[in-house]
């Protein structure tokens, strides 16, 4: 049996010859021909996993190429549906090409070419066939789906070719050589001619990860236009699929989703795009033109991206819109196999006559993927197992980009491969001048000669380090650093680390447990407590320890002046973090926008109604936790704390013995200090301050050992005394009666 091995597409180093001579020639390298037991000009069989196999021609590279690298011509890609990164499988076949006996052609000009010269007559057809003989002759072989530019009486027109019939009628063959007994035939669609042709209409999951639940439903669509349909008597209510609308955040991969679309077997498609129509009215006939064309080449799509620039909500009469025409063109082919497919980000931007189960009737979203669609998707952007990448580091991505849609992991992948491509470089010339490299042997060096290649391994470093420089399309326009703050820079709280960790990591970690007990997670925290107990550290830590997408909101600086622009800025906070999801909104001092109804105007109370009804509200809040810190529990709107909202409240209260002594040697540690002092001793001496007082007590006996560096002129230890002057120094804030008050309206609302 011939041996078989997968290699990944790359382009040819220069375009294909404009005859389509060497269309069809697959080039690999010398070792990889003799490995397969191939010379040039052998038959080959392409296959692609979960795909029929195709027929191209063996031919060496011109070039030095990887053993695992095979070289194609776009025509190649575009006929066969490969894409740039694809692991095909190459087995040698043990027969020629067969001979064209018929080849058909179709009309595939653009529609303004038809437009301007009108369809081909019957009287003309077969000059135009005589004339298309020469550069089908000039083609070392030929195949289904190939296209030809041809210029005749001043007319210039593109053909492709629709069905070839083999001299022996065999069907096993896609790739065939024509030679000059071979007939050429120029056809017009017409309906009647659709099963000759052998349409099928699929969109495959080739290159799209993550997608399969949107991909089946488009499929369910398509199976009205397929030629067989009518084996199912189907009831005389029933009205086969007239439009899908796909809609979803930006990056989620709706343009690659409609490029699949357009592969999957029509007979024409048509793009409209936003630039192609203005508002002098020729918009409306060069969409009617259009939609013309496509009820001729039936079955047709008709593809519209951006779609809410074509046709926007009614916001105002100076809009303008070709909703109208759009309709009435989708009503006009209501009675033809022609399929609207649009896509939009956001579904309530397009026109509302749209959207009604007679035009746009099946809305298709895609949502930000999970930690498995990322997965699918990275394996999608790799072309499958790939030894560059492993699959432990596949799902070290996926587990840490929270947030991140197909459109980022590509672009961070590409930052993987710098980071990991300036790292061996990096090492490689450590190691030549570590072995007693000169830069005279540079020249000598075949690795930098490019005689020698070397693969690209990248690292959990690589990984890392490309995580820290990206963020997530939707994060991109909220300028805000990520914290760097771990658990471990925080003494104490351990009770309040372990609650906070449980919130936040059940959900993303052990979903399936949840929901075998029915258990939702937590939507809102609220941590209380004096100042300066780390409440806005540990949310930090939090963050960072989770790897979630963090948006940091102060209560005052939402408040504006302006009616309606409070609730319109809390709108977009949270519109933001549901695109960047898992992610956490945290509201520091909200007391400032959610004080007791009574005790605020009635701007204050419109800003509090918007923050209860986004975070409990019609619109269910998903994989976005609200953590809010005040230290004015008492006067906040008790609505804010009931179930479903800020039900989880938290006291952070200042330290205890043992937290204190952790303070002390967190900051002991990153500090010069005298053996004489005792961590206890201090700790003892520091009863009855917060977190932050303890830091500047250390802070002040650090600048009064610097103080006596300036008058000795010697380096000096951070010694007891001046931790002496710094205690009183920094005077206690918090009483007993401060702490009486928190402990007063912890029993009034009863929180254990």
């Amino acid at each position: 049996m011939p041996e078989n091995r997968d290699f990944a597409v790359r382009p040819l180093p220069k375009q294909v010859r404009n005859d389509h001579r060497d269309a069809f020639r697959v080039y690999l390298s010398s070792t990889s021909l003799a490995a397969l037991k191939l010379r040039a000009g052998d038959v080959c069989s392409l296959v692609l996993p979960g795909r029929s196999s195709k027929q191209a021609i063996a031919w060496s590279s011109a070039e030095k190429i990887g053993t695992s690298i095979v070289q194609t011509s776009r025509t190649l890609q575009d006929c066969y549906g490969i894409k740039l990164g694809d692991q095909i499988s190459i087995t040698r076949l043990d027969e020629v090409l067969e001979e064209a006996g018929s080849i058909t052609l179709l009309d595939c000009s653009d529609s303004e070419r038809i437009e301007k010269h009108g369809p081909i007559a019957l009287s003309d057809r077969d000059h135009w066939a005589w004339s298309l003989e020469y550069p089908l002759s000039k083609c070392e072989a030929v195949a289904v789906g190939l296209t030809f530019e041809l210029e005749l009486r001043g007319q210039r027109r593109s053909f492709r070719i629709a069905e070839i019939r083999a001299v022996t009628q065999s069907n096993g063959s896609n790739l065939y050589r024509f030679n000059g007994n071979s007939k050429v035939l120029v056809d017009e669609v017409r309906g009647d001619t659709e099963e000759s042709l052998g349409f099928h209409l699929q969109v495959l999951p080739h290159g799209l990860g993550g997608m399969s639940r949107q991909i089946q439903a488009i499929n369910e669509n398509l199976a009205d236009f397929h030629p067989g349909s009518d084996i199912l008597i189907m009831p005389t209510f029933y009205e086969h699929s007239r439009g899908i609308l796909l809609y979803g955040p930006k990056g989620t991969g709706k343009t690659t989703l409609l490029g699949q679309i357009r592969l999957a077997g029509w007979r024409r498609t048509f793009d409209i795009g936003s630039s192609a129509f203005s508002k002098n009215g020729d918009g409306e006939t060069r969409l009617r033109n259009i939609f013309q064309e496509a009820i001729r080449y039936q079955p047709s799509v008709v593809i519209i991206d951006q779609l809410e620039f074509i046709a926007p909500k009614k916001a105002s009469v100076d809009v303008h819109s070709l909703a109208a025409v759009l309709s009435e063109c989708m009503d006009i082919a209501k009675a033809a196999h022609v399929l609207v497919v649009g896509a939009t980000r956001h579904p309530n931007d397009v026109d509302d006559a749209l959207r009604t189960p007679h035009r746009l009737a099946n809305e298709i979203e895609l949502q930000i993927p999970t930690a498995r669609d990322r997965a699918e998707i990275l394996h999608a952007i790799c072309g499958g197992p790939s030894p560059t990448l492993s699959e432990t580091l596949i799902e070290l991505i996926a587990e840490k980009t929270h947030g991140y849609v197909g459109a980022d992991l590509f672009a961070l992948l590409q930052l993987v491969c710098r980071k990991a491509r300036q790292r061996q470089i990096k090492n490689h010339r450590d190691n030549q001048l570590n072995s007693g490299y000169t830069a005279s042997h540079e020249s000598q060096d075949p690795h930098l000669n490019g005689e020698l290649t070397i693969e690209l391994k990248i690292e959990e470093s690589d990984v890392l380090s490309a995580l820290q420089e990206t963020r997530p399309t939707a994060m991109r326009e909220v300028f805000l650093e990520t914290p760097k703050v771990r658990w471990s820079d925080i003494g104490g709280q351990h009770d309040i680390k372990r609650r906070l960790q449980k919130a936040v990591e059940r959900p993303l970690k052990f979903p399936e447990r949840m929901n075998r007990l029915n258990v939702k997670s937590k939507k809102g925290i609220l941590l209380y407590g004096p100042p300066g107990c780390s409440k806005t550290l540990t949310v930090k830590a939090l963050a960072t320890e989770a790897g979630l997408n963090f948006m940091a909101v102060k209560g005052a600086e939402i408040l504006s002046m302006y009616v309606g622009e409070s609730e319109r800025a809390l709108r977009e906070i949270f519109r933001k973090a549901r695109s960047a999801r898992p992610s956490i909104i945290f509201f520091d001092e909200i007391d400032a926008i959610a004080a007791k109804r009574g005790n605020t105007s009635q701007g204050g109370v419109n800003v509090l109604t918007t923050l209860l009804n986004e975070m409990d509200g019609i619109e269910e809040l998903k994989s976005v936790l609200v953590v809010a810190a005040t230290n004015k529990p008492d006067v906040l709107d008790p609505a804010l704390m009931r179930p479903g909202r800020l039900d989880n409240i938290l006291y952070i209260g200042p330290p205890d013995l043992e937290a204190r002594k952790e303070i002390l040697n967190i900051w002991f540690s990153k500090s010069v200090v005298h053996p004489e002092v005792g961590v206890e001793e201090l700790a003892l001496k520091a009863e009855g301050y917060t977190g932050a007082e303890i830091v500047s007590i250390c802070q002040t006996a650090g600048d009064a050992a610097l103080d006596e560096e300036d008058e000795t002129g010697q380096e000096q230890d951070v010694r007891w005394e001046h931790f002496e002057y710094a205690l009183k120094q920094v005077r206690r804030q918090i009483t007993e009666d401060v702490i009486e008050e928190y402990e007063q309206w912890r029993g009034s609302v009863d929180i254990k």
